[in-house]
């Protein structure tokens, strides 16, 4: 139920407005001319008359008069309001509440409210300086419907009972009240607060309207049908369909519905359907229809079309958005989405869509405001807070925002165990094991046949050495779900990281046998007899695992790397052939396998006959084996010298795989084995941009400059790449050493974390003795380059860094 001025206060507050406005004048455009007067008067005489839209034409001809005036634009915003167009009011007045707040932060934080934006109604109403006991009552309504939006409905009732008690005439503040209560659930007291105010005022159509709804709730039909009907008749006659109307009319057609007076609720039904744009009702009807089908290009057809006859519809481009989004086409989907979506407003299930589809399309950052401003609007929403919590504990900086939102959504519903699951995992990623476990306590005495929350559990309790606690969860998971599959599975895992595979091999053994499709299980017993020394029974169980997904190659390759563990690469092979023969399903990723064995015994030839048969989209994991194949024929043509040919099959390995850094930085390798240094830098600043400045890519270019004595740029880009990975040795190597003599304290710094990360490593120790000697520390670096020589004692280089320093000693 919207905030209405009483119908008969609009004339009268413009009629004010028209005596006060010239003395308003030095904040605007000056005073009103007669010609704007007039068009002022004659919407005060239509509006009273029921007229708005000749009103709302006069108005707007005073505004093309004073174009600047901006009590015009303030009483136009108002005649909205009256009329229910509160998105046109907030459109109207937004952009004049920076120049004239004065004027316009009150009908705008009021047209806010209605549109359900409470927080932006706040925010503007603390612009405002309401100074009449009319603007006072105003704000105060305001105030109170927001809080009653925040979630805060036992604030709003006293709140509204303060107004009340202040503006005992006040429509609002009694339609507020009950409101309130009804929106508590407590329409009995709804009722009776309507029944209060009305016995000692005038009958109002609000008043009536709610009064009925609580009838309605409360089950007493005949009594709803009488006092809606009463509401019906009591309603100002207008040329504009109010929406008090439209409420009244829909709600006494569902209660003589109910009441089975069928040809009275059609009656009022089909006053409320001209009033409707039933061609938008049917084509969006088509639209679901055809969602439901499955015919998402089909429904998105439509809903383009809709949208050019209907662009500024946000409900059309927010579905748009959402399917497009769902349907791959991420960059129309997260634009439709974000550019509608307000988060005050905006149901739910849309803001899901539309920060799943900012974040595929990497707007993390803008995914995270919009949750952000719904959580504030909407507090009290689980939904939101788990989205909000869980993006936030995926960002640097915002985690302590996530285990906020992630907390109170937890109790909220303490039975969403997988938000615990969220939470426990940011504790323990930040070695918090304390705190995951309480999170795990709970979920798992919550939901204990929360199979992947139980499995965490486990896992977490064995890895901090809880074992008396895990055998206790074992047990209960036997003890209360012995029948339960995927109990036992748990509870067998669980034995074997203890270290009891005895009975986690039984418990499994029979677990495969009575349920021989369970992968998970055969996969287990597959680790078990692995860590067993069993690798035959080991490599069976894989395979019984690969065969209840043939097309996916996990098991299988574990499988072959186990074989390949204690037989020669040609008994693998044959193995692969034997596996291609007895299980025909598996055949295509045996023969993949066994090209990528090909590949890496440099046997291209007879990889390409296994792999080309594979080499189409529709194969994307052959596709991709073609893409290795082709990254090695790339190789071995720069090692003959066949630069061309090189480079030719490293831009079809790319072509495939344009994801892969490796792919990315073979055409410089190529040139650089060609000896074109030139081409070769050109072509990494080239991949640097399309893969977003890897780190590998950094290094590539800084070694290459740095080989070619562009210390300067070598320098900047070993810089990023040690703020990107702070523990690459080599970047801080290199960079020690090129700093050596610019800022030698820098330089062994540098170089001592290397030799702190790669103790053995003789180049690295030389850097840092090298490096100690240039700063006059000689006593301090000989022994480090001791340690290089014994390390390289035929490195010349090292021999002679030692020579220097114990001449220098």
């Amino acid at each position: 139920m919207s905030i209405t001025t009483p119908k008969k206060k609009l004339p009268r507050l413009i009629l004010l407005g028209s005596l006060i406005l010239p003395l308003l004048s030095a904040c605007n455009s000056g005073p009103d001319t007669s010609e704007a007067l007039s068009h002022l008067s004659r919407a005060d005489t239509y509006a009273e008359q029921g007229q708005y839209r000749s009103a709302i034409l006069e108005i707007k001809n005073a505004i093309q008069t004073e174009p600047e005036n901006v009590n015009h634009i303030a009483r136009l915003g108002e005649l909205y309001l009256e009329l229910g167009a509160n998105k046109q009011a907030v459109e109207l007045l937004e952009p004049w509440l920076k120049d004239y707040p004065q004027a316009v932060a009150l009908p705008l934080a009021r047209a806010y409210v209605e549109e359900r934006k409470h927080l932006s109604a706040i925010e503007t109403l603390a612009l405002a300086n309401p100074e009449s006991s009319d603007e006072k009552l105003e704000a105060s309504l305001i105030e109170a419907k927001a809080m009653r939006l925040s979630g805060d409905v036992d604030g709003a009732v006293t709140a509204y009972r303060d107004i009340s008690a202040n503006y005992s005439t006040s429509v609002d503040a009694i339609t507020g009240l009950i409101e309130s209560h009804i929106q508590q659930g407590n329409a009995r007291t709804a009722l009776g607060a309507a029944n209060d105010w009305l016995a000692s005022h005038e009958t109002t159509p609000a008043v009536l309207y709610l009064k009925g709804l609580a009838q309605y709730q409360l089950d007493e039909l005949e009594p709803a049908t009488a006092t809606l009907t009463n509401a019906v008749t009591g309603m100002p006659t207008s040329d504009m369909f109010l929406p008090l109307r439209g409420q009244l009319l829909s709600l006494l057609s569902r209660v003589l519905t109910e009441q089975g007076k069928i040809t009275e609720a059609q009656v009022y039904g089909r006053i409320l359907a001209e009033q409707t744009d039933s061609g938008a009702r049917e084509q969006g009807e088509a639209v679901i229809a055809a969602i439901q089908a499955g015919n998402f290009d089909e429904a998105k057809t439509m809903l383009r079309d809709m949208r050019k006859l209907d662009p500024d519809n946000e409900q059309l481009a927010l579905m748009l958005g959402t399917l497009s989004a769902g349907t791959g086409e991420l960059e129309e989907g997260a634009e439709l989405l974000s550019g509608n979506l307000d988060p005050e407003t905006t149901p739910t299930r849309f803001i899901r869509a539309s920060t799943m589809a900012q974040i595929d399309v990497g707007e993390r950052e803008e995914a995270l405001a919009t949750l952000e401003r719904a959580v504030k609007a909407r507090p009290n929403d689980n939904d939101l807070l788990a989205m909000h919590g869980v993006l936030a504990l995926s960002m640097p900086g915002q985690e302590a925002a996530g285990v906020t939102s992630l907390s109170k959504a937890i109790s909220n519903e303490p039975d969403r165990t997988r938000l615990r699951i969220a939470l426990a995992r940011h504790y323990i990623n930040n070695q918090q094991t304390e705190q995951a476990l309480g999170q795990l306590r709970m979920a798992f005495t919550t939901q204990p046949a929360d199979w992947a929350s139980t499995a965490i559990y486990l896992s977490v309790l064995i890895d901090s050495g809880e074992t008396r606690e895990a055998e206790d969860v074992r047990d209960s998971l036997i003890n209360g779900y012995g029948n339960e599959p995927q109990a036992v599975l748990l509870a067998a895992i669980a034995d074997g990281r203890m270290g009891n595979s005895g009975p986690a091999i039984t418990r499994l053994e029979k677990l495969t046998t009575d349920n021989p499709n369970m992968q998970p299980a055969h996969l287990a017993l597959a680790n078990l007899y692995a860590s067993t020394d069993n690798s035959d029974k080991a490599v069976e169980q894989l395979l019984a695992a690969a065969v209840i997904t043939p097309e996916v190659i996990g098991p299988l390759q574990q499988a072959g790397q186990l074989y390949a563990s204690n037989h020669s690469v040609e008994e693998v092979q044959q193995w692969l052939g034997t596996v291609a023969e007895t299980h025909p399903p598996l055949a295509p990723n045996a023969s993949l396998l066994s090209a990528l064995i090909h590949i890496q015994q440099g046997d291209v030839e007879q990889a390409r006959t296994l792999l080309e048969p594979m080499a189409n989209e529709d194969n994307p994991i052959g596709y991709r084996a073609y893409g290795q194949l082709l990254a090695a024929e790339s190789v071995l043509s720069a090692q003959a010298e066949d630069y061309s040919t090189a480079l030719a099959k490293a831009a079809e390995a790319i072509a495939i795989q344009p994801e892969n850094v490796g792919f990315a930085l073979l055409p410089a390798r190529i040139l650089i084995t060609e000896g074109k240094n030139t081409e070769a830098l050109e072509a990494l600043q080239a991949a640097a941009e399309t893969h977003d400045n890897h780190v590998a890519i950094l290094m590539a270019q800084a070694d290459l400059q740095m080989n070619q004595q562009q210390d300067q740029p070598a320098t900047e880009l070993y810089e990023q790449v040690v703020l990107a990975q702070p523990n690459n040795v080599v970047a801080l190597n290199n960079l020690a050493w090129l700093l050596r003599e610019k800022n030698n304290s820098r330089a062994i710094e540098l170089a001592s974390r290397a030799s702190e990360l790669a103790p053995e490593a003789p180049d690295i120790l030389d850097t840092h003795g090298w490096v100690l000697h240039l700063g006059g520390n000689h006593a301090q670096a000989k022994p480090i380059i001791e340690k290089a020589l014994a390390l390289a004692p035929d490195n010349a280089e090292i021999q002679a860094h030692l020579k220097t320093i114990n001449e220098a000693l």
